[in-house]
């Protein structure tokens, strides 16, 4: 009841129903703090001292287990290192236990963090062993909310990478074998020599295709495992071999078996006078396929020697389920490897219309009729735990669309809960001027730098008015954390120490996390509770530039590679700029009223 409660007033319109059912950011008293982090942690377990590889997996069913909805941002963030742990076991099981290929990367802290900080409103669950205390897995809840000043759904354009993904769904139903690609190999031990010769190509052309991927390749070069090797240039190899004089996109489109308007997308660029479906080609060979905007799936349970991967065996007495679900008699099966998309762009047109509101500079745009399913990590058990949540949404009723921002290896995950993958693009340009791009996954940043925005996002949707949520889930939410057995040889994953008036996460790896007060709102308000994601500094190695453009050459604790950030980035690191002006001879003055720097 009290979580169906949380959700009924998180969706409610105004922003009181909203505030009362999570508020946007706890409010503190400065002079308080030490106090208030005490009672904080009253409410959670004292310790949480288990090691998460020998945490039991769920059931399928959480049998066993129980649900703890976290009343508010504190309580996540107390739970912080809980959440890092069990989510990079959870990364770890599951790529064991398909042998996927490659290894798929676990959450950073940095990303877990700014989601639980931003995310407004937020709310979910934790899933703990109902014995031991110990998590399980975690799902977080928010509504949509984008940043940018331009954003659109869209799975038409090429931006969107939906084009080619409904064209490699077409090459499979066309019969091309799943995971066989004859224009590259992934090796499994062999040098590049070796490949050439397995292969039948000259070594001398394999360097030459392969030396802006891999500096430094030669023909004597031995490659790692999972290395995947160009043996012909996509860029001709891909070209309609067959082209004649005659032919329109429209003619290609027939005789390939390949959609229309997907050749028209991904061939609209190369064609300056423009490309319509009966545009004469002039023997001018159409792209086929749109390797840049392909991605790359992990393949579960497979050798990728040789570049070639049979299908996973489906188990005995199993159909492979089509798009309307089970294969029926006399239908064929669809093939394996078959990505559920929004074939159509129907879906993508629902997203379109629905109502926002916001400034995309300030608290951004929300979409108040699409959740989106943010965080999520499960030591089994996690589809109940996802289609738990979302029947709670449709139940609720406020929510029409849930959308979720995939990892890769969980794509599978989310089409057999009934997710597609829908396109969205954007353009992030501080003045409006700048190109029409994927829409990036989710990040909070500075969109002037596309390129920290990551690539583009494998988006998903399914519309909760539709979504045959299946039998009821009842499961059992407990009003109070249970106790959480502890293991003495394991050292405290919440990995917290109170310094400079706050907790603060050490995560390890060089990134400490505290959530400190914020004054930003108007004279006389309150401070808020707000996420504070820093870096530490090994040292300094070099600086350019002068004035407001002067830049440091940083080298992170346990980050391997050294980055040029501007000297704003370093402000209050005072011990690691004395150090780099006594090792270089140069003088560096802060003068900290303005924040203003001079050398």
């Amino acid at each position: 009841a009290a979580a169906a409660a949380t959700i009924a007033a998180a969706a409610a319109d105004s922003a009181s129903a909203a505030a009362a059912a999570l508020p946007a950011a706890t409010t503190l008293h400065l002079p308080d703090t030490r106090a208030f982090w005490a009672a904080a942690a009253e409410r959670v377990p004292a310790a949480a001292r288990y090691d998460a590889r020998r945490v039991e997996a769920a059931a399928r069913g959480l049998e066993g287990s129980l649900l703890v909805a976290p009343h508010d941002r504190v309580e996540w963030f107390l739970a912080l290192g809980e959440l890092m742990a069990i989510g990079d076991e959870a990364t770890r099981r599951h790529a064991d236990a398909l042998a996927l290929l490659p290894r798929p990367a676990p959450m950073p802290v940095a990303y877990i963090a700014q989601r639980i900080d931003t995310d407004d409103p937020l709310w979910g669950w934790q899933v703990r062993h109902a014995a031991s205390g110990q998590l399980q897995g975690f799902v977080t809840l928010t509504r949509f909310t984008t940043w940018s000043a331009d954003f659109a759904w869209d799975s038409s354009s090429r931006e969107s990478g939906m084009p080619s993904a409904r064209l490699s769904n077409a090459r499979l139903r066309s019969g091309e074998p799943y995971g066989v690609d004859p224009l590259s190999h992934t090796t499994s031990g062999e040098g590049l020599a070796e490949v050439a010769r397995a292969r039948g190509v000259d070594v001398a052309e394999l360097v030459n295709l392969n030396k802006d991927l891999y500096p430094g390749i030669n023909s004597r070069s031995k490659l790692l495992d999972g290395t995947r090797i160009q043996l012909a240039d996509p860029a001709v190899a891909d070209l309609d071999a067959d082209c004649s004089r005659k032919d329109t996109p429209r003619t290609v489109a027939a005789r390939t078996r390949l959609p229309l308007d997907d050749l028209l997308a991904i061939n609209a660029a190369r064609f300056s006078g423009g490309l319509e479906a009966d545009t004469p080609l002039d023997g001018k060979p159409l792209l086929l396929r749109d390797r840049e905007s392909e991605v790359d799936l992990p393949i579960r349970g497979v050798e990728r020697a040789g570049g070639a991967e049979p299908p996973p065996p489906m188990p005995k007495g199993k159909k492979k389920a089509g798009k309307a679900g089970k294969a029926g008699r006399g239908e064929a099966a669809e093939p394996a490897g078959l990505r559920q998309l929004d074939e159509d762009c129907s879906l993508t047109a629902l997203l379109a219309q629905q109502e926002r509101r916001g400034d995309p500079t300030k608290d951004g745009v929300q979409w108040t009729r699409i959740a989106e399913v943010g965080l999520l990590a499960s030591l089994g058990g996690g589809g109940t735990l996802v289609r738990y949540a979302l029947q709670r949404l449709k139940e609720e009723g406020h929510y029409h669309f849930a959308v979720c921002q995939a990892t890769l290896a969980a794509v599978g995950f989310y089409e057999r809960i009934g997710f597609r993958r829908v396109g969205a693009r954007a353009r992030y340009a501080e003045n409006r001027e700048g190109e029409w791009t994927g829409y990036r996954h989710w990040a909070e940043a500075d969109e002037r730098t596309v390129a920290e925005f990551g690539d583009t996002s494998y988006l998903m949707a399914l519309d909760l008015r539709e979504w045959s949520a299946g039998p009821a889930l009842e499961l059992p939410v407990a009003d109070e954390y249970p106790a959480v057995a502890a293991d003495a040889k394991a050292p405290d994953l919440r990995r917290m120490s109170y310094e400079g008036g706050t907790l603060a996460y050490e995560s390890g790896d060089g990134v400490v996390v505290s959530l400190v007060p914020v004054a930003d709102g108007p004279p006389g308000s309150e401070p808020e509770l707000r996420m504070d994601v820093t870096y530490e500094i090994e040292s300094i190695l070099s600086h350019r530039g002068t004035g407001r453009k002067l830049e440091y050459l940083v080298r992170w604790v346990k980050w391997p590679n050294p980055t040029w950030e501007p000297w704003t980035h370093l402000v209050g690191s005072d011990d690691a700029l004395r150090d780099y002006a006594a090792r270089s001879g140069t003088v560096v003055t802060w003068q900290r009223s303005h924040h203003k720097q001079k050398e």
